[in-house]
C-alpha cells in the first residue's frame, strides 16, 4: 500500500481493526466517513449545517473526493496526527495512529509519500510542465480510482447496510458485495476482491485461493442461510453505489 494507498500506520487501525471488524457500522468503521459530509450509512442521522449541500447533494463529495482518497490516507489523515489537528467536519481527528507509534517515526514513514508529491515538482516542473503535471497528479487519482472502486463499490450499497445477523461472518458477508463470480478476467484484474464478500468472511485467506474455494463457500452459506449479496459486474455495482449514495444524501425536501 505504501506510498500512494494507504501509510502504514494509519492502514492497520483503519482498514484491519476499523472496517474489517466493523464493517459499514457508522459509530465503528472509519471507511464510512472517507467522504465527509457525503452519508454513506442509512442508519447515520442526517447532521445540521449552515451550507448549502454540494451542486445540491453531498453525494457529491464521494465523487470527488473517491479520485483523491489515498492523497488523506498517505498524506492527510497523518498529517493531521503530526499537528494535532482534528478531521473536518468532526470535533476530533478520527484517523489517528497507534499510540506507540511516535512523531518522529510517523513523520519518516510519510517521506516516500512526500517524494512522490515533490520529484514531479522537481523534476519536471520547469522544462516539461505537461509531463509534470500528469506525473503529479495521475499516481493519486490513478491509486484512489483503483482503491475506491476495488473497495467501496463492494460495501456502499442499499442492500449491505448492517443488519441483525446470525453471528459476525454472517454480518460480514452480508455487509459486501460480489460481481463478476466466475469470470477469470475480472478475478485478476481485481485481485480477487470481486468475491469481497469472501475477503471478509476469511481475510487471512490469499485472494489467489478464492476461485478455487468460492463454490463451496456458496454452498457453506446457502446451507446455514447467509444471502450473498451480488452484483453482474463492476459497473452495475458501481451504478448501484452512485445510485444509493444520491439517494441518501438527497435534501430532505427532495427525498420526500
Amino acid at each position: 500500500a505504501h506510498p500512494i494507498m494507504f501509510n502504514v500506520f494509519v492502514w492497520v487501525p483503519q482498514h484491519l481493526l476499523s472496517h474489517h471488524q466493523y464493517t459499514n457500522d457508522y459509530h465503528l468503521d472509519m471507511d464510512v466517513h472517507h467522504f465527509s459530509p457525503a452519508r454513506l450509512s442509512q442508519a447515520q442521522p442526517s447532521t445540521e449545517r449552515t451550507t448549502r449541500p454540494l451542486l445540491g447533494n453531498d453525494g457529491w463529495h464521494f465523487v470527488w473526493k473517491g479520485c483523491l482518497t489515498t492523497l488523506g490516507t498517505c498524506v492527510l489523515q497523518p498529517l493531521r496526527t503530526l499537528t494535532e489537528k482534528p478531521t473536518p467536519n468532526f470535533d476530533v481527528n478520527i484517523s489517528p495512529v497507534p499510540a506507540a507509534v511516535t512523531k518522529r517515526t510517523l513523520l519518516l514513514s510519510m517521506l516516500p509519500s512526500f517524494f512522490v508529491l515533490l520529484y514531479p515538482l522537481l523534476a519536471f516542473l520547469r522544462a516539461d510542465p505537461l509531463r509534470c503535471a500528469f506525473l503529479e497528479v495521475w499516481p493519486w487519482v490513478g491509486m484512489s480510482l483503483i482503491w475506491t472502486s476495488m473497495t467501496q463499490t463492494s460495501h456502499i450499497q442499499a442492500s449491505c447496510q448492517p443488519s441483525e445477523a446470525s453471528c459476525w461472518t454472517a454480518n460480514q458477508i452480508q455487509t459486501s458485495l460480489d460481481y463478476s463470480r466466475g469470470e477469470p478476467l475480472a478475478t485478476a484484474l481485481t485481485g480477487g476482491l470481486n468475491a469481497q464478500s469472501l475477503h471478509h468472511a476469511m481475510p487471512t485467506i490469499c485472494c489467489c485461493h478464492f476461485p478455487q474455494i468460492y463454490e463451496e463457500y456458496s454452498q457453506v452459506c446457502a446451507a446455514n442461510g447467509v444471502q450473498i449479496r451480488t452484483s453482474e459486474n463492476l459497473a452495475t455495482a458501481t451504478a448501484e453505489c452512485l445510485d444509493y449514495v444520491f439517494r441518501v444524501n438527497a435534501p430532505s425536501d427532495a427525498a420526500s
